[in-house]
């Protein structure tokens, strides 16, 4: 794969031409029956500037789903939003429900695809609550602990949306809000003995 500038503009034309492909082939192929000719020829293009920008279709898949989910989240929680505490989590759970029905929608999403959604979501909810309690961080925190309970929250939401995507028997906000306190409660948890609570106050 040869180095391409990311910003340039002719490099984000040619990728948003490649994953608006991939998308529609997705709304009516299972991803494993999809080809890397099959995408080039529906967004006439040819396999070297496939190629120019993805190893295979798998990075493709990757990518895909973290640009979809991005623009959900930015959605839901604007970047000049200033959200803390429990709203906050609300919000994420509220995208990540969102992107869950919305996407399972549109796209033909089978084992493969599911599990790329599940991952990708995984990670930027991880990026955004480190980010949080990385403002409040004080010096010579304990890093790992802050890693742990952001993992914890980041699967904690995913796991549950899931679960809950699967059955719909209850709407999003009644799901966000039964589950909220429990989510809090890992936050709360970093008061327990040997941390540091200015952690928290991101979000309180």
């Amino acid at each position: 794969m040869r180095r391409v500038r990311n910003n340039d503009p002719r490099v984000k034309r040619t990728r948003a031409m490649i994953r608006q492909s991939f998308i529609d082939l997705l709304a009516v192929k299972d991803f494993e029956d999809i080809t890397v000719q099959d995408i080039v020829d529906r967004a006439e293009l040819n396999r070297a500037t496939f190629y120019n920008h993805y190893q295979d279709k798998y990075q493709l898949l990757d990518a895909t789903m973290a640009d979809l989910f991005a623009e959900t989240l930015a959605s839901w929680i604007p970047q000049d939003a200033n959200l803390r505490g429990a709203e906050l989590v609300r919000r994420l759970m509220l995208a990540v429900c969102h992107w869950q029905v919305e996407t399972t929608r549109r796209l033909n999403a089978r084992r493969t695809l599911t599990q790329a959604m599940e991952e990708g979501v995984k990670r930027q909810l991880y990026g955004v609550i480190m980010d949080c309690l990385d403002q409040a961080q004080p010096p010579h925190a304990d890093r790992r602990r802050l890693e742990r309970v952001a993992t914890m929250i980041s699967w904690s939401i995913c796991g549950i949306v899931v679960r809950w995507s699967a059955r719909r028997d209850e709407t999003a906000e009644a799901l966000v809000e039964g589950t909220l306190p429990y989510l809090m409660s890992l936050i709360d948890g970093l008061d327990m003995p040997g941390g540091n609570p200015e952690n928290k106050k991101i979000f309180l």
